[in-house]
Order: structure tokens, then sequence, then C-alpha cells
């Protein structure tokens, strides 16, 4: 299983200098064995959570590792957690339209 680094830009919160889409984004560790499969389980959470700030889909994804665990169950592992994201020299993927189309830069 792959471990990865699922991010929307931006967050929920009205705070006008650390919410919105210029504020910190909102982030989630997943384990799963393709992005797709990732970003579904991020999807899902986040469509639950309308906001008229920010969207209801991932936006980034990163590859960070491998799990070395024996459950293949993919799961979200931690998140939503807010931090800039920030690519450490891993793989990436974007999509800026609801198409759902990802492309690796």
């Amino acid at each position: 299983m792959s471990l990865f680094e699922i991010v929307r830009w931006g967050n929920e919160s009205d705070d006008p200098l650390t919410g919105g889409p210029d504020g910190p984004d909102t982030c989630f560790l997943v384990r799963a064995a393709t992005l797709e499969a990732a970003v579904a389980l991020v999807d899902v959470l986040l469509s639950r959570r309308p906001s008229e700030r920010v969207r209801s889909q991932a936006q980034l994804a990163y590859l960070i590792g491998e799990d070395a665990g024996t459950d293949a169950t993919p799961r979200i592992l931690r998140g939503p957690y807010l931090q800039s994201a920030y690519n450490h020299g891993w793989r990436q993927w974007m999509r800026d339209d609801d198409s759902g189309l990802w492309c690796e830069s």
C-alpha cells in the first residue's frame, strides 16, 4: 500500500486572516493502493462538508512513501489537518477542475 498526502487548497474557516482559499491547506494522510482510491476517500469526506469559500474536493496529491504494514485496507490515517502543502521532492499530481483528471507534474 502506498502513502499519499491528499490536499485541498485552503480551509473552511471564516477567519479573514487564516481561512478560505489562501489560508493553510486542508491535508489528509491516506493509505491506499492507488492515487484514485486515496482521492476517493478524501473526496467523500470533503463533499460532506460543503463550503462557499473552498472546493469540496481534493486538488493536489503527493506520493510520500510505502506502508510497510500488512493491513491492505485503504483508509485515512490522519486528517483533516491544516498546514501549507509543500512538496519535499515527492511525486505529485494536480487537478484544477471538476473533470477529475489528475496530471502528474
